[in-house]
Protein backbone atom coordinates (compact mmCIF):
# COMPACT_ATOMS: atom_id res chain seq x y z
CA UNK A 1 0.00 0.00 0.00
CA UNK A 2 1.12 3.65 -1.09
CA UNK A 3 1.20 5.75 2.05
CA UNK A 4 2.92 8.47 0.26
CA UNK A 5 5.96 8.74 2.80
CA UNK A 6 9.66 8.14 1.08
CA UNK A 7 11.70 5.85 3.24
CA UNK A 8 15.00 6.47 4.22
CA UNK A 9 17.50 4.61 2.21
CA UNK A 10 20.32 2.90 4.14
CA UNK A 11 23.83 4.42 2.86
CA UNK A 12 26.14 1.40 2.46
CA UNK A 13 29.28 1.44 5.27
CA UNK A 14 32.17 2.69 4.59
CA UNK A 15 34.79 0.05 4.53
CA UNK A 16 37.49 0.64 7.20
CA UNK A 17 40.56 -1.20 6.55
CA UNK A 18 42.67 -1.62 9.54
CA UNK A 19 46.48 -2.91 9.98
CA UNK A 20 48.09 -5.05 12.38
CA UNK A 21 51.70 -5.12 12.58
CA UNK A 22 53.43 -8.19 15.22
CA UNK A 23 57.14 -8.30 15.71
CA UNK A 24 58.34 -11.65 16.92
CA UNK A 25 61.94 -11.27 18.40
CA UNK A 26 64.15 -13.49 21.44
CA UNK A 27 63.09 -12.50 25.01
CA UNK A 28 66.15 -10.08 25.25
CA UNK A 29 65.04 -7.47 23.31
CA UNK A 30 63.42 -3.94 25.38
CA UNK A 31 60.92 -1.01 24.45
CA UNK A 32 61.93 1.75 26.16
CA UNK A 33 59.05 4.11 27.20
CA UNK A 34 60.18 6.92 25.12
CA UNK A 35 60.56 4.18 22.02
CA UNK A 36 57.34 3.31 22.52
CA UNK A 37 56.22 6.88 22.38
CA UNK A 38 58.49 7.31 19.42
CA UNK A 39 56.99 4.05 17.34
CA UNK A 40 53.53 5.01 18.48
CA UNK A 41 53.87 8.74 16.97
CA UNK A 42 54.86 7.01 13.49
CA UNK A 43 52.17 4.72 13.34
CA UNK A 44 49.60 7.41 14.04
CA UNK A 45 51.45 9.69 11.64
CA UNK A 46 51.27 6.84 9.00
CA UNK A 47 47.62 6.35 8.92
CA UNK A 48 46.99 10.15 8.93
CA UNK A 49 48.39 9.72 5.35
CA UNK A 50 46.98 6.66 4.39
CA UNK A 51 43.50 5.10 4.42
CA UNK A 52 43.43 3.17 7.70
CA UNK A 53 40.82 3.39 9.78
CA UNK A 54 43.37 1.83 13.03
CA UNK A 55 46.52 -0.13 13.01
CA UNK A 56 48.48 -1.86 16.13
CA UNK A 57 51.83 -2.61 16.51
CA UNK A 58 51.98 -5.46 18.71
CA UNK A 59 55.57 -6.99 19.96
CA UNK A 60 55.54 -10.77 20.93
CA UNK A 61 58.95 -12.02 23.10
CA UNK A 62 58.74 -15.61 24.50
CA UNK A 63 57.96 -15.83 28.45
CA UNK A 64 57.15 -11.99 28.86
CA UNK A 65 54.09 -9.94 28.14
CA UNK A 66 53.12 -8.40 24.61
CA UNK A 67 53.74 -4.35 23.93
CA UNK A 68 50.54 -2.89 22.37
CA UNK A 69 50.63 0.35 20.52
CA UNK A 70 47.27 0.57 18.74
CA UNK A 71 46.15 4.39 17.45
CA UNK A 72 42.71 5.11 15.65
CA UNK A 73 42.73 7.70 12.30
CA UNK A 74 40.36 9.71 14.39
CA UNK A 75 40.14 9.02 18.33
CA UNK A 76 36.64 10.95 18.05
CA UNK A 77 35.02 8.23 15.82
CA UNK A 78 35.73 5.02 17.86
CA UNK A 79 33.45 2.30 16.24
CA UNK A 80 32.56 0.91 19.83
CA UNK A 81 31.51 -2.60 17.84
CA UNK A 82 35.08 -2.99 16.95
CA UNK A 83 36.28 -1.71 19.63
CA UNK A 84 34.63 -4.23 21.84
CA UNK A 85 35.55 -6.92 18.70
CA UNK A 86 39.27 -6.12 19.25
CA UNK A 87 39.57 -6.93 23.59
CA UNK A 88 37.25 -10.23 23.10
CA UNK A 89 40.30 -11.23 20.33
CA UNK A 90 43.49 -10.17 21.95
CA UNK A 91 42.19 -11.60 25.33
CA UNK A 92 43.86 -14.84 23.35
CA UNK A 93 47.23 -12.64 23.15
CA UNK A 94 47.83 -11.38 26.36
CA UNK A 95 46.65 -14.14 28.55
CA UNK A 96 50.04 -16.75 28.66
CA UNK A 97 47.67 -19.46 30.14
CA UNK A 98 45.27 -19.05 27.23
CA UNK A 99 45.28 -22.61 25.55
CA UNK A 100 44.93 -20.46 22.30
CA UNK A 101 47.89 -20.60 19.63
CA UNK A 102 49.37 -17.25 18.90
CA UNK A 103 49.69 -17.97 15.55
CA UNK A 104 46.34 -19.00 14.71
CA UNK A 105 44.99 -16.37 16.68
CA UNK A 106 45.82 -14.56 13.53
CA UNK A 107 42.93 -16.46 11.38
CA UNK A 108 40.39 -14.61 13.67
CA UNK A 109 41.10 -12.01 11.81
CA UNK A 110 40.13 -13.45 8.09
CA UNK A 111 42.97 -11.13 6.42
CA UNK A 112 42.72 -9.84 3.34
CA UNK A 113 46.94 -9.51 2.56
CA UNK A 114 49.61 -10.27 4.42
CA UNK A 115 53.06 -10.77 4.31
CA UNK A 116 56.36 -11.65 6.61
CA UNK A 117 59.84 -9.93 6.96
CA UNK A 118 62.65 -11.26 8.58
CA UNK A 119 64.14 -9.13 11.43
CA UNK A 120 67.62 -9.37 12.86
CA UNK A 121 68.22 -7.71 16.64
CA UNK A 122 71.07 -9.48 17.54
CA UNK A 123 73.92 -10.99 14.98
CA UNK A 124 74.13 -14.34 17.60
CA UNK A 125 70.41 -14.49 17.98
CA UNK A 126 68.06 -16.48 15.72
CA UNK A 127 66.00 -13.86 13.50
CA UNK A 128 62.76 -12.63 14.87
CA UNK A 129 59.58 -12.14 12.11
CA UNK A 130 57.68 -9.24 11.35
CA UNK A 131 54.05 -10.29 10.11
CA UNK A 132 52.09 -7.45 8.46
CA UNK A 133 48.48 -7.92 8.36
CA UNK A 134 45.47 -5.59 6.80
CA UNK A 135 41.59 -6.84 7.29
CA UNK A 136 38.17 -5.72 6.98
CA UNK A 137 38.59 -4.64 3.15
CA UNK A 138 38.80 -5.97 -0.30
CA UNK A 139 41.53 -8.18 -1.38
CA UNK A 140 42.47 -5.59 -4.25
CA UNK A 141 42.56 -2.73 -1.85
CA UNK A 142 44.75 -4.69 0.67
CA UNK A 143 47.32 -5.85 -1.90
CA UNK A 144 47.48 -2.08 -2.71
CA UNK A 145 48.20 -1.04 0.91
CA UNK A 146 50.59 -3.69 1.48
CA UNK A 147 53.52 -2.39 -0.44
CA UNK A 148 52.92 0.92 1.57
CA UNK A 149 53.05 -0.63 4.72
CA UNK A 150 56.10 -2.52 4.17
CA UNK A 151 57.72 0.44 4.60
CA UNK A 152 56.65 1.38 7.69
CA UNK A 153 57.18 -2.28 9.40
CA UNK A 154 60.72 -2.29 8.08
CA UNK A 155 61.13 1.58 9.39
CA UNK A 156 59.16 0.35 13.11
CA UNK A 157 61.69 -2.52 13.26
CA UNK A 158 64.83 -0.71 12.19
CA UNK A 159 63.85 1.68 15.04
CA UNK A 160 64.14 -1.13 17.63
CA UNK A 161 67.24 -2.23 15.88
CA UNK A 162 69.14 0.94 16.23
CA UNK A 163 68.31 1.19 19.54
CA UNK A 164 69.54 -2.32 20.63
CA UNK A 165 72.73 -1.60 18.87
CA UNK A 166 73.29 1.73 20.13
CA UNK A 167 72.60 0.21 23.73
CA UNK A 168 75.22 -2.60 23.01
CA UNK A 169 79.39 -2.79 22.31
CA UNK A 170 78.29 -4.12 18.59
CA UNK A 171 77.00 -1.09 17.01
CA UNK A 172 79.71 -1.93 14.08
CA UNK A 173 77.70 -5.57 13.46
CA UNK A 174 74.34 -3.11 12.34
CA UNK A 175 75.39 -3.20 8.77
CA UNK A 176 75.98 -6.70 8.53
CA UNK A 177 72.38 -7.19 9.34
CA UNK A 178 70.99 -5.26 7.37
CA UNK A 179 73.07 -7.12 4.40
CA UNK A 180 70.95 -10.41 5.98
CA UNK A 181 67.92 -8.87 6.00
CA UNK A 182 67.98 -7.24 2.70
CA UNK A 183 69.07 -10.92 1.22
CA UNK A 184 66.69 -12.71 3.00
CA UNK A 185 63.57 -10.42 2.26
CA UNK A 186 65.09 -10.68 -1.82
CA UNK A 187 64.71 -14.11 -1.44
CA UNK A 188 61.35 -14.73 -0.01
CA UNK A 189 59.27 -11.59 -2.01
CA UNK A 190 57.99 -12.50 -5.36
CA UNK A 191 56.57 -9.03 -5.48
CA UNK A 192 58.86 -6.45 -7.15
CA UNK A 193 56.96 -3.23 -5.41
CA UNK A 194 57.64 -5.36 -1.60
CA UNK A 195 61.14 -5.61 -2.03
CA UNK A 196 61.82 -2.29 -3.62
CA UNK A 197 60.37 -0.39 -0.69
CA UNK A 198 62.04 -2.77 1.76
CA UNK A 199 65.31 -1.82 0.15
CA UNK A 200 64.58 1.81 -0.05
CA UNK A 201 63.83 1.74 3.60
CA UNK A 202 66.39 -0.23 4.96
CA UNK A 203 68.62 2.04 3.38
CA UNK A 204 67.20 5.02 4.50
CA UNK A 205 67.58 3.81 8.14
CA UNK A 206 70.97 3.09 7.82
CA UNK A 207 72.02 6.33 6.53
CA UNK A 208 69.63 8.31 8.19
CA UNK A 209 68.56 9.39 4.69
CA UNK A 210 66.14 9.67 2.51
CA UNK A 211 66.25 7.07 -0.56
CA UNK A 212 64.71 7.01 -4.05
CA UNK A 213 64.56 4.21 -6.28
CA UNK A 214 63.89 5.15 -10.20
CA UNK A 215 63.43 2.59 -12.90
CA UNK A 216 64.31 3.27 -16.54
CA UNK A 217 62.24 3.09 -19.57
CA UNK A 218 63.16 2.01 -22.73
CA UNK A 219 64.45 5.34 -23.39
CA UNK A 220 66.37 5.66 -20.50
CA UNK A 221 63.39 8.05 -19.23
CA UNK A 222 63.43 7.83 -15.73
CA UNK A 223 59.69 6.10 -13.70
CA UNK A 224 59.67 6.99 -9.98
CA UNK A 225 59.17 3.35 -8.26
CA UNK A 226 59.38 4.39 -4.13
CA UNK A 227 60.33 7.66 -2.23
CA UNK A 228 60.99 6.65 1.41
CA UNK A 229 62.08 9.15 4.13
CA UNK A 230 60.85 12.45 5.27
CA UNK A 231 58.54 13.14 1.82
CA UNK A 232 55.15 14.36 2.75
CA UNK A 233 51.90 13.88 0.28
CA UNK A 234 53.36 17.15 -1.21
CA UNK A 235 56.51 15.71 -2.40
CA UNK A 236 55.46 12.55 -2.99
CA UNK A 237 53.13 13.63 -5.65
CA UNK A 238 56.00 15.92 -6.96
CA UNK A 239 58.20 12.94 -7.05
CA UNK A 240 55.81 10.81 -9.44
CA UNK A 241 55.15 14.07 -11.25
CA UNK A 242 58.92 12.86 -12.23
CA UNK A 243 57.63 9.94 -14.56
CA UNK A 244 58.93 10.26 -17.93
CA UNK A 245 61.03 13.37 -17.37
CA UNK A 246 64.58 12.86 -19.08
CA UNK A 247 67.58 11.82 -16.62
CA UNK A 248 69.67 14.94 -15.83
CA UNK A 249 73.28 14.74 -15.71
CA UNK A 250 74.01 13.14 -12.08
CA UNK A 251 71.90 10.48 -13.35
CA UNK A 252 73.21 10.33 -16.96
CA UNK A 253 76.84 10.39 -15.74
CA UNK A 254 76.14 7.32 -13.24
CA UNK A 255 74.72 5.23 -16.17
CA UNK A 256 77.19 6.20 -18.44
CA UNK A 257 80.37 5.32 -15.78
CA UNK A 258 78.45 2.85 -13.79
CA UNK A 259 79.54 3.83 -10.77
CA UNK A 260 78.51 6.09 -7.67
CA UNK A 261 77.92 9.94 -8.36
CA UNK A 262 78.69 11.48 -5.00
CA UNK A 263 77.16 15.24 -5.01
CA UNK A 264 77.70 17.66 -2.51
CA UNK A 265 76.84 21.68 -2.56
CA UNK A 266 80.24 22.48 -4.51
CA UNK A 267 78.70 20.11 -7.37
CA UNK A 268 75.26 19.97 -6.81
CA UNK A 269 74.15 22.63 -9.62
CA UNK A 270 76.21 21.04 -12.16
CA UNK A 271 74.86 17.75 -11.80
CA UNK A 272 71.30 18.56 -10.92
CA UNK A 273 68.84 21.02 -12.19
CA UNK A 274 67.82 24.16 -9.89
CA UNK A 275 64.32 23.24 -10.02
CA UNK A 276 64.91 19.58 -8.95
CA UNK A 277 67.26 21.09 -5.91
CA UNK A 278 64.74 23.44 -4.94
CA UNK A 279 61.60 21.23 -4.86
CA UNK A 280 62.89 17.96 -2.90
CA UNK A 281 65.55 20.40 -0.83
CA UNK A 282 68.51 18.12 -1.90
CA UNK A 283 71.98 19.32 -0.37
CA UNK A 284 74.25 16.07 -0.46
CA UNK A 285 73.14 13.00 -2.65
CA UNK A 286 74.71 9.89 -3.72
CA UNK A 287 73.58 8.70 -7.52
CA UNK A 288 73.92 4.83 -8.11
CA UNK A 289 73.33 2.73 -11.37
CA UNK A 290 70.87 -0.51 -10.50
CA UNK A 291 72.62 -2.42 -13.21
CA UNK A 292 71.72 -5.77 -14.85
CA UNK A 293 74.29 -7.74 -17.64
CA UNK A 294 76.11 -4.28 -17.51
CA UNK A 295 73.15 -2.41 -18.59
CA UNK A 296 71.31 0.08 -16.27
CA UNK A 297 68.16 -1.09 -15.47
CA UNK A 298 67.42 1.78 -12.70
CA UNK A 299 68.95 4.51 -10.11
CA UNK A 300 68.84 4.42 -6.39
CA UNK A 301 69.61 7.62 -4.38
CA UNK A 302 70.66 8.31 -1.54
CA UNK A 303 69.98 12.02 0.37
CA UNK A 304 70.14 14.14 3.04
CA UNK A 305 68.21 17.41 2.39
CA UNK A 306 70.42 20.69 3.75
CA UNK A 307 68.69 20.57 7.48
CA UNK A 308 69.94 16.99 8.19
CA UNK A 309 71.82 16.97 11.30
CA UNK A 310 74.47 14.63 9.21
CA UNK A 311 76.21 15.69 6.52
CA UNK A 312 77.49 14.68 3.75
CA UNK A 313 78.73 10.62 2.61
CA UNK A 314 82.16 9.06 2.28
CA UNK A 315 83.50 7.25 0.21
CA UNK A 316 82.75 3.92 1.97
CA UNK A 317 79.05 5.06 1.98
CA UNK A 318 78.90 4.76 -1.44
CA UNK A 319 80.86 1.72 -1.77
CA UNK A 320 78.01 0.16 0.38
CA UNK A 321 74.90 1.80 -1.25
CA UNK A 322 76.64 0.48 -4.93
CA UNK A 323 76.41 -3.03 -3.23
CA UNK A 324 72.65 -2.70 -2.11
CA UNK A 325 72.06 -1.42 -5.82
CA UNK A 326 73.59 -4.76 -6.79
CA UNK A 327 71.71 -7.00 -5.06
CA UNK A 328 68.27 -4.51 -5.96
CA UNK A 329 69.07 -5.57 -9.33
CA UNK A 330 68.66 -9.15 -8.42
CA UNK A 331 65.50 -8.38 -6.85
CA UNK A 332 63.78 -6.80 -9.56
CA UNK A 333 65.00 -9.38 -12.20
CA UNK A 334 63.75 -12.11 -9.84
CA UNK A 335 60.70 -10.35 -9.88
CA UNK A 336 60.51 -10.01 -13.52
CA UNK A 337 61.01 -13.33 -14.08
CA UNK A 338 58.36 -14.58 -11.71
CA UNK A 339 56.03 -12.27 -13.58
CA UNK A 340 56.86 -13.32 -16.97
CA UNK A 341 56.31 -17.15 -15.71
CA UNK A 342 52.58 -16.00 -13.66
CA UNK A 343 52.29 -14.40 -17.35
CA UNK A 344 53.53 -17.18 -19.41
CA UNK A 345 51.44 -19.92 -17.16
CA UNK A 346 47.87 -17.50 -17.51
CA UNK A 347 48.51 -17.41 -21.70
CA UNK A 348 48.83 -21.16 -21.68
CA UNK A 349 45.96 -21.65 -19.70
CA UNK A 350 44.00 -19.30 -21.99
CA UNK A 351 45.37 -21.33 -24.87
CA UNK A 352 44.44 -24.34 -23.70
CA UNK A 353 40.70 -23.38 -23.02
CA UNK A 354 41.24 -22.13 -26.75
CA UNK A 355 41.65 -25.19 -28.40
CA UNK A 356 39.24 -26.79 -26.00
CA UNK A 357 36.76 -24.40 -27.01
CA UNK A 358 38.01 -24.63 -30.70
CA UNK A 359 37.73 -28.34 -30.64
CA UNK A 360 34.07 -28.54 -29.21
CA UNK A 361 33.10 -25.85 -31.69
CA UNK A 362 34.67 -27.89 -34.21
CA UNK A 363 33.29 -31.26 -33.34
CA UNK A 364 29.77 -29.01 -33.02
CA UNK A 365 30.22 -27.67 -36.64
CA UNK A 366 31.14 -30.98 -38.27
CA UNK A 367 27.89 -32.95 -36.82
CA UNK A 368 26.05 -30.11 -37.99
CA UNK A 369 27.23 -29.75 -41.42
CA UNK A 370 26.99 -33.94 -41.66
CA UNK A 371 23.28 -33.76 -40.37
CA UNK A 372 22.11 -31.21 -42.23
CA UNK A 373 23.74 -31.95 -45.51
CA UNK A 374 25.38 -35.46 -46.11
CA UNK A 375 22.66 -37.58 -44.25
CA UNK A 376 19.59 -35.75 -45.17
CA UNK A 377 20.82 -36.37 -48.31
CA UNK A 378 21.70 -40.05 -48.22
CA UNK A 379 18.64 -40.56 -46.40
CA UNK A 380 16.50 -39.04 -49.65
CA UNK A 381 18.94 -41.55 -51.78
CA UNK A 382 17.89 -44.37 -49.67
CA UNK A 383 14.05 -43.83 -50.12
CA UNK A 384 14.46 -43.16 -53.43
CA UNK A 385 16.08 -46.61 -53.55
CA UNK A 386 13.65 -48.15 -52.34
CA UNK A 387 11.56 -47.06 -55.10
CA UNK A 388 13.24 -48.42 -58.05
CA UNK A 389 12.31 -52.33 -57.60
CA UNK A 390 11.46 -54.64 -60.75
CA UNK A 391 7.32 -54.45 -61.14
CA UNK A 392 4.71 -55.41 -63.29
CA UNK A 393 3.93 -52.48 -65.18
CA UNK A 394 7.50 -50.91 -65.18
CA UNK A 395 10.08 -51.18 -67.79
CA UNK A 396 14.09 -50.65 -66.75
CA UNK A 397 14.59 -47.63 -68.99
CA UNK A 398 12.24 -46.02 -66.57
CA UNK A 399 14.49 -46.25 -64.09
CA UNK A 400 17.95 -44.39 -66.04
CA UNK A 401 16.67 -40.96 -65.04
CA UNK A 402 16.13 -41.51 -61.11
CA UNK A 403 19.31 -43.11 -61.33
CA UNK A 404 21.22 -40.15 -63.12
CA UNK A 405 19.77 -37.96 -60.50
CA UNK A 406 20.60 -40.28 -57.63
CA UNK A 407 24.84 -40.16 -59.05
CA UNK A 408 24.59 -36.78 -58.76
CA UNK A 409 23.30 -36.06 -55.59
CA UNK A 410 26.17 -38.89 -54.35
CA UNK A 411 28.61 -36.62 -56.26
CA UNK A 412 27.45 -33.21 -54.54
CA UNK A 413 27.83 -35.57 -51.09
CA UNK A 414 31.55 -36.69 -52.05
CA UNK A 415 32.64 -32.61 -52.39
CA UNK A 416 31.05 -31.81 -49.31
CA UNK A 417 32.49 -34.37 -47.48
CA UNK A 418 36.26 -33.66 -49.13
CA UNK A 419 35.39 -29.93 -48.11
CA UNK A 420 34.65 -31.20 -44.64
CA UNK A 421 37.64 -33.42 -44.53
CA UNK A 422 39.60 -30.60 -46.36
CA UNK A 423 38.73 -27.69 -43.42
CA UNK A 424 40.02 -30.51 -40.56
CA UNK A 425 43.27 -31.44 -42.40
CA UNK A 426 44.21 -30.22 -45.92
CA UNK A 427 44.88 -33.62 -47.73
CA UNK A 428 46.96 -31.63 -50.28
CA UNK A 429 49.56 -31.18 -47.37
CA UNK A 430 50.07 -34.60 -46.85
CA UNK A 431 50.19 -35.67 -50.12
CA UNK A 432 51.79 -32.80 -52.01
CA UNK A 433 53.39 -30.49 -49.30
CA UNK A 434 53.50 -27.18 -48.20
CA UNK A 435 53.82 -24.87 -50.73
CA UNK A 436 51.30 -26.12 -53.10
CA UNK A 437 48.90 -25.94 -49.80
CA UNK A 438 49.61 -22.55 -49.31
CA UNK A 439 49.04 -21.99 -53.02
CA UNK A 440 45.56 -24.08 -52.75
CA UNK A 441 44.63 -22.26 -49.79
CA UNK A 442 45.66 -18.58 -50.66
CA UNK A 443 43.57 -19.39 -54.14
CA UNK A 444 40.59 -20.10 -51.76
CA UNK A 445 40.73 -16.84 -49.56
CA UNK A 446 40.92 -14.91 -52.63
CA UNK A 447 38.04 -16.46 -54.40
CA UNK A 448 35.72 -16.26 -51.00
CA UNK A 449 36.49 -12.90 -50.09
CA UNK A 450 37.48 -10.77 -52.85
CA UNK A 451 41.09 -9.73 -51.12
CA UNK A 452 44.87 -9.95 -53.30
CA UNK A 453 47.39 -12.11 -51.77
CA UNK A 454 50.63 -11.84 -53.32
CA UNK A 455 52.81 -15.12 -53.02
CA UNK A 456 56.48 -14.91 -53.19
CA UNK A 457 58.87 -17.81 -52.91
CA UNK A 458 62.35 -18.05 -52.44
CA UNK A 459 63.91 -21.50 -52.12
CA UNK A 460 67.64 -22.19 -51.06
CA UNK A 461 67.28 -25.81 -49.83
CA UNK A 462 70.50 -28.66 -49.31
CA UNK A 463 68.23 -31.14 -51.18
CA UNK A 464 64.91 -31.57 -52.03
CA UNK A 465 62.12 -34.74 -51.76
CA UNK A 466 59.81 -35.61 -54.34
CA UNK A 467 56.77 -36.18 -53.18
CA UNK A 468 54.31 -39.54 -54.43
CA UNK A 469 52.11 -38.95 -56.91
CA UNK A 470 48.54 -38.00 -55.44
CA UNK A 471 45.42 -36.23 -56.05
CA UNK A 472 44.59 -32.79 -58.14
CA UNK A 473 46.58 -29.68 -56.47
CA UNK A 474 43.51 -27.72 -56.72
CA UNK A 475 44.56 -25.79 -59.47
CA UNK A 476 48.12 -24.59 -58.55
CA UNK A 477 50.57 -24.39 -60.88
CA UNK A 478 53.54 -26.55 -60.53
CA UNK A 479 56.86 -25.35 -59.81
CA UNK A 480 60.13 -26.53 -58.78
CA UNK A 481 59.20 -25.73 -55.21
CA UNK A 482 56.19 -27.97 -55.10
CA UNK A 483 58.87 -31.26 -54.58
CA UNK A 484 59.86 -29.48 -51.75
CA UNK A 485 59.49 -31.97 -48.67
CA UNK A 486 60.05 -30.58 -45.01
CA UNK A 487 59.41 -32.29 -41.75
CA UNK A 488 55.40 -33.20 -41.23
CA UNK A 489 55.61 -31.33 -37.81
CA UNK A 490 57.02 -28.22 -39.70
CA UNK A 491 54.75 -28.10 -42.56
CA UNK A 492 51.66 -28.48 -40.32
CA UNK A 493 53.05 -25.55 -37.80
CA UNK A 494 53.76 -23.07 -40.98
CA UNK A 495 50.34 -24.09 -42.55
CA UNK A 496 48.49 -22.93 -39.69
CA UNK A 497 50.31 -20.09 -38.63
CA UNK A 498 49.59 -19.09 -42.10
CA UNK A 499 45.87 -20.16 -41.88
CA UNK A 500 45.88 -18.23 -38.29
CA UNK A 501 47.12 -15.08 -39.58
CA UNK A 502 44.91 -15.01 -43.05
CA UNK A 503 41.74 -15.01 -40.34
CA UNK A 504 43.06 -12.33 -38.35
CA UNK A 505 43.33 -10.24 -41.35
CA UNK A 506 40.16 -11.43 -42.45
CA UNK A 507 38.62 -10.38 -39.40
CA UNK A 508 40.07 -7.67 -38.08
CA UNK A 509 42.31 -6.20 -40.25
CA UNK A 510 40.11 -4.78 -42.82
CA UNK A 511 42.83 -4.94 -45.11
CA UNK A 512 43.27 -4.96 -49.04
CA UNK A 513 46.04 -6.46 -49.86
CA UNK A 514 48.58 -9.17 -48.09
CA UNK A 515 51.83 -10.45 -48.78
CA UNK A 516 53.16 -13.98 -48.02
CA UNK A 517 56.47 -14.98 -48.70
CA UNK A 518 58.46 -17.78 -47.82
CA UNK A 519 62.11 -18.53 -47.72
CA UNK A 520 63.57 -21.85 -47.05
CA UNK A 521 67.44 -21.24 -46.57
CA UNK A 522 70.23 -24.46 -45.86
CA UNK A 523 69.69 -23.63 -41.76
CA UNK A 524 66.32 -22.32 -41.73
CA UNK A 525 62.90 -21.72 -42.89
CA UNK A 526 61.27 -17.83 -42.80
CA UNK A 527 57.39 -17.12 -43.05
CA UNK A 528 56.30 -13.95 -43.51
CA UNK A 529 52.94 -12.03 -43.52
CA UNK A 530 52.64 -8.60 -43.83
CA UNK A 531 48.96 -6.84 -44.39
CA UNK A 532 48.02 -2.94 -44.98
CA UNK A 533 45.00 -3.37 -42.97
CA UNK A 534 44.39 -1.02 -39.41
CA UNK A 535 47.31 -2.37 -37.66
CA UNK A 536 47.10 -2.09 -33.42
CA UNK A 537 49.24 -1.04 -30.71
CA UNK A 538 52.20 -3.46 -29.54
CA UNK A 539 51.67 -2.90 -26.14
CA UNK A 540 48.25 -4.43 -26.01
CA UNK A 541 50.58 -7.93 -26.41
CA UNK A 542 52.55 -7.99 -23.23
CA UNK A 543 49.26 -7.67 -21.34
CA UNK A 544 48.15 -11.13 -20.09
CA UNK A 545 44.64 -10.00 -19.58
CA UNK A 546 43.99 -9.00 -23.02
CA UNK A 547 42.25 -11.90 -24.79
CA UNK A 548 42.05 -10.51 -28.30
CA UNK A 549 45.72 -11.68 -29.81
CA UNK A 550 45.13 -15.35 -28.19
CA UNK A 551 45.57 -16.17 -31.94
CA UNK A 552 48.69 -14.41 -32.15
CA UNK A 553 50.03 -16.26 -28.87
CA UNK A 554 49.22 -19.19 -30.55
CA UNK A 555 51.07 -18.68 -33.95
CA UNK A 556 53.85 -17.87 -31.27
CA UNK A 557 53.21 -20.98 -29.04
CA UNK A 558 53.71 -23.26 -32.33
CA UNK A 559 56.96 -21.92 -33.36
CA UNK A 560 58.31 -22.08 -30.05
CA UNK A 561 57.55 -26.02 -30.27
CA UNK A 562 59.17 -25.90 -33.38
CA UNK A 563 62.76 -24.35 -31.75
CA UNK A 564 62.05 -20.86 -33.48
CA UNK A 565 60.76 -18.03 -32.75
CA UNK A 566 57.09 -15.66 -34.42
CA UNK A 567 57.88 -11.98 -34.19
CA UNK A 568 54.66 -9.84 -34.55
CA UNK A 569 54.99 -6.43 -35.08
CA UNK A 570 52.30 -3.30 -35.92
CA UNK A 571 51.40 0.02 -36.03
CA UNK A 572 47.65 1.71 -35.90
CA UNK A 573 46.82 2.52 -39.49
CA UNK A 574 50.40 1.05 -41.34
CA UNK A 575 49.35 -2.69 -41.22
CA UNK A 576 50.95 -6.12 -39.20
CA UNK A 577 53.92 -8.02 -40.14
CA UNK A 578 54.23 -11.55 -38.66
CA UNK A 579 57.73 -13.56 -39.19
CA UNK A 580 58.17 -16.82 -38.07
CA UNK A 581 61.54 -18.39 -38.25
CA UNK A 582 62.31 -22.20 -37.38
CA UNK A 583 65.12 -24.27 -38.15
CA UNK A 584 65.54 -26.11 -41.22
CA UNK A 585 65.86 -29.99 -40.18
CA UNK A 586 64.92 -33.25 -41.57
CA UNK A 587 63.44 -35.05 -38.06
CA UNK A 588 61.94 -32.37 -35.58
CA UNK A 589 60.74 -34.14 -32.31
CA UNK A 590 57.48 -33.10 -30.61
CA UNK A 591 55.11 -30.60 -32.41
CA UNK A 592 51.82 -29.75 -33.33
CA UNK A 593 49.53 -32.72 -35.23
CA UNK A 594 46.77 -30.55 -35.99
Amino acid sequence: MDTGKTLPVKTPQRIKPKLLIICRVSPSAVLPKHLETNLRQILKKFIQSFDFYWAAFILLRKDKLPVCLDVYKDSRKKDLAWTARWQDISKHLFFPDSPFDQREWLKLFSPAAKTTLPVMLQVEEPSGTMEIVIFDTDTETAQRLLVKTMSLGRHMADMIQEFVFRSSQKRTLRPLTTWLEMASTISSSLDIGQALHVVAQLTADLFSARTSLFLLDENENLTPAVAVGSYDPELRNQFRALSGQKPYPAITQAIQTQHPVIITPDNIYNLLPADIIETFNYHWLIVVPILNKDKAIGIMQVDRPRDSRLKGFENEAAEIILAIARITAIAIENARLIEKLEQKELLLHKLVNKIITAQEDERKHLASELHDSVIQALIAIWYRLQRITPTYNSHPADWYGEITNLTNILGNQIQDIRRILSGLRPMILDNYGLIPAIKSYTNEIQEKHNIPIGLHFNLNTPDSHDRPPGENTGGAAASPGDNLCLPPQTEIALFRILQEALTNIIKHATATSVDVELVVRKKDILLTIKDNGTGFNQSSLVNPQNYNHLGLADMQERALLLGGNCVIGSQPGRGTWISVKVPYTMEVEGGLSN
